[in-house]
C-alpha cells in the first residue's frame, strides 16, 4: 500500500469538514490585510493568481468575492483524464462553503500559460498573488521580472512561499498536517537538509529566503516580509541546530513566508 494512501482519506476529510477552505480563507484574509492600504476602494483591483494550481482555491475565493481575477497555470490547458476529473470533484468539495456574489463570474478567467512568459500586456494588473508556487519555479528571476512587467506602476505583489528549508519544505513527507507537527515514523527532522534519505520527487528550486528577497528587490520595493506560519520549532534540538548552523532559525522554522512588494 502506498505510504500516501492514508493521507488521501485525511485530505478528503479535510475537504468535507471545511478545514482546507478555512485555511485558504485565512490566507485570503492575510492578503487583504497586507494589501488594503494600497488600494483606495474606488474600483476593484484587477488581480492575477499566479500558478493557481489544480485545486485553484485562491482563484475560487477571489472570484466568489466578486473580484476580477485571472488565474494562470500550465494545468489550465485542456484538462482531461481521470486525474483532472478527480481534481474537479475535489474543487467541488473545496467550494462547498463558498458563497458567490451575483457578479462573481464577470471579468474573471483561467488561462493556460507559463509563469515566466505571461500572456498579458504590460501594466495589466493591480495585484499579483501567488501561494506555494515560487518554490517550484526553476527560473525565479525570469518570473519576477515578468511579474513586474504585467503589474501597473505602483502595483502590488503578494507572494506566499513554502520554504525548502522548513521541515516540510521538500514535499516528500506523507503528511497532511498544516503546519507539520508530527513526523511520519522513521523520518528524521530536516532530513532533506541533512542526510536526504527520503528522495525529493517534485521539482523544487531549493532557494533560500535571502535569494527570494534579493530577486524581488531588483524589481520591487519590499514593503514587508514575514513568516506567516511557524513550523517545526519543537523539533529543533540543540544538536540539529548546531548541525544546520548555516541556516538561520527563521529559515528552519518558517512553513510559509510572505513577501509584499510594490512595483517601482
Amino acid at each position: 500500500m502506498s505510504p500516501y494512501f492514508r493521507d488521501y482519506f485525511i485530505f478528503l476529510g479535510q475537504l468535507l469538514s471545511g478545514f482546507r477552505m478555512d485555511h485558504e480563507r485565512g490566507i485570503a484574509e492575510e492578503r487583504r490585510r497586507d494589501t488594503a492600504p494600497f488600494f483606495d476602494g474606488k474600483r476593484p483591483p484587477r488581480i492575477l493568481d499566479l500558478a493557481n494550481g489544480r485545486l485553484r482555491p485562491q482563484y475560487s475565493i477571489l472570484k466568489a468575492d466578486g473580484q476580477k481575477v485571472y488565474g494562470i497555470d500550465r494545468v489550465n490547458r485542456s484538462p482531461s483524464g481521470w486525474v483532472d476529473r478527480s481534481y474537479q470533484f475535489a474543487r467541488l468539495l473545496y467550494g462547498v462553503r463558498l458563497r458567490s456574489s451575483p457578479s462573481s463570474s464577470r471579468g474573471s478567467a483561467l488561462v493556460g500559460g507559463d509563469a515566466a512568459f505571461l500572456p498579458f500586456k504590460d501594466s495589466t494588473f493591480d495585484l499579483v498573488t501567488s501561494v506555494a508556487a515560487f518554490e517550484h519555479f526553476q527560473h525565479v528571476p525570469a518570473v519576477v521580472a515578468d511579474l513586474r512587467r504585467v503589474l501597473r506602476p505602483g502595483g502590488i505583489a503578494h507572494i506566499r512561499i513554502h520554504p525548502f528549508t522548513c521541515p516540510s519544505g521538500a514535499h516528500n513527507l506523507p503528511s497532511m498536517e498544516i503546519p507539520l507537527r508530527i513526523l511520519p515514523r522513521g523520518a528524521e527532522p530536516w532530513d532533506h537538509l541533512r542526510k536526504r534519505r527520503i528522495p525529493v520527487s517534485v521539482p523544487l528550486n531549493e532557494w533560500r529566503l535571502g535569494q527570494y528577497l534579493d530577486a524581488f528587490r531588483r524589481h520591487f520595493e519590499i514593503l514587508k516580509s514575514y513568516c506567516a506560519m511557524p513550523e517545526g520549532a519543537g523539533m529543533l534540538t540543540p544538536e540539529i541546530r548546531a548541525e544546520l548552523s548555516r541556516y538561520s532559525t527563521e529559515e528552519l522554522t518558517c512553513g510559509s513566508y510572505v513577501i509584499v512588494g510594490r512595483r517601482c
